[in-house]
């Protein structure tokens, strides 16, 4: 059960023990300070805690988190609402909470530790309520403070901690390039995409995404980025592509609709644009994982409900269906890899063994077709 509840009647959300925000004081970034305050204002309005004796003890607490959160704490709470696929370890980071509740000097009602678990506890049951309210969660007014939030921050920081997907991408490019379901990497396609190179289509059919970029290309004031909201395999019919790019995408498919997206890819490329498919059946190997009760219970808290499944030998139908829609293969090459990490753990420095395949295509539309 919730320590929080979807009305504003009873126990108000922010006091003005939170409302002051300490922790946002002398911030390198006072625009993503003032974002910070207006989330959980926006909260303020919708959520609240029950009239009771716990309730107010989550009160108190939770108003001593905000007190002292530090404005990275907007990327935090977007990543494990709307991007936790590609963000699954995301903690609140305590050492800058600790920080200001000494400058605060605060008087705290509970040891450290104890503190830091309910601080904890709070911020994912905080999540959580609103995951599960779809309206909530899909609610276009907090979407965008979110979303404009995060492309600020990536826009001022640079901080993007993904592979590099400009590695991918021909340096000869004459005709336009699409991105499919570009997700998290689209930002950093954006900041890395030359001015003089064709234009660089980013499809995706998130909002939190959607919003995100397009806020992020008017930042980058590159004229030669679009955006567009595209549901695949069932995708639109565009003017031809020099290239493609699925990156990390298809073992989202089942085997007809990855079918079906590559009889698209190859009647949108012109004669001989490119598909460069980069993809992996991690995901999938770790779902199976975590069939195990003992795994699962390590893995980061609403990582596996992300997950898809796949059919056995991803790899070898994904690359046969390629050759069969009616691409030249150039280059297929595929790796076992296995891992010891804590990227997928609830516990920071926990590794978990992790093994899986990856796989890079290079195919090319022929030139009679």
């Amino acid at each position: 059960m919730s320590s929080f509840i979807k009305s504003t009647e009873q126990l108000r959300l922010v006091t003005d023990v939170g409302r002051k925000f300490l922790g946002l004081e002398n911030t390198k970034s006072p625009e993503l300070a003032q974002r910070v305050q207006s989330v959980f204002q926006y909260l303020n309005g919708k959520l609240g805690f029950p009239d009771t004796e716990t309730g107010r003890q989550d009160q108190e607490m939770f108003n001593l988190l905000i007190r002292t959160v530090y404005p990275e704490i907007l990327i935090d709470l977007a990543d494990l609402l709307y991007v936790q696929h590609e963000r699954p370890a995301v903690f609140l980071n305590f050492e800058h909470i600790h920080l200001n509740l000494r400058k605060d000097r605060t008087s705290l009602p509970q040891p450290q530790e104890q503190v830091d678990e309910k601080f904890s506890l709070l911020f994912h049951e905080l999540v959580s309520l609103i995951k599960e309210d779809l309206i909530f969660y899909n609610d276009p007014e907090w979407v965008t403070l979110l979303s404009e939030s995060y492309s600020f921050y990536l826009s001022q920081t640079k901080n993007f901690p993904w592979d590099n997907p400009m590695e991918l991408v021909p340096h000869d490019l004459k005709t336009p390039l699409m991105d499919v379901a570009t997700g998290l990497a689209g930002f950093r396609l954006i900041h890395d995409w030359p001015s003089n190179f064709p234009r660089l289509i980013l499809a995706d059919n998130m909002p939190f995404i959607i919003k995100g970029l397009i806020h992020f290309v008017k930042l980058s004031g590159k004229q030669n980025i679009e955006v567009l909201n595209v549901d695949f395999p069932d995708a639109p019919l565009g003017k031809p592509y020099g290239c493609i790019l699925a990156n990390k995408f298809l073992h989202h498919l089942q085997r007809a609709e990855r079918q079906q997206f590559l009889r698209w890819a190859e009647e949108v490329l012109e004669p001989g644009g490119s598909l460069l498919i980069l993809d992996t059946d991690l995901e999938c190997q770790i779902l199976r994982r975590a069939s195990d009760p003992e795994y699962r219970s390590k893995l980061t808290h609403g990582y596996v409900e992300t997950l898809v499944e796949i059919e056995e030998k991803f790899c070898e139908t994904l690359i046969q269906d390629v050759r069969k829609i009616g691409f030249d293969v150039s280059h297929f090459d595929f790796h076992e890899y296995e891992d010891e990490t804590d990227a997928y753990s609830q516990f920071p420095g926990e590794n978990l063994s992790i093994k899986f395949v990856g796989l890079e295509i290079v195919a090319t539309r022929p030139a009679a077709h």
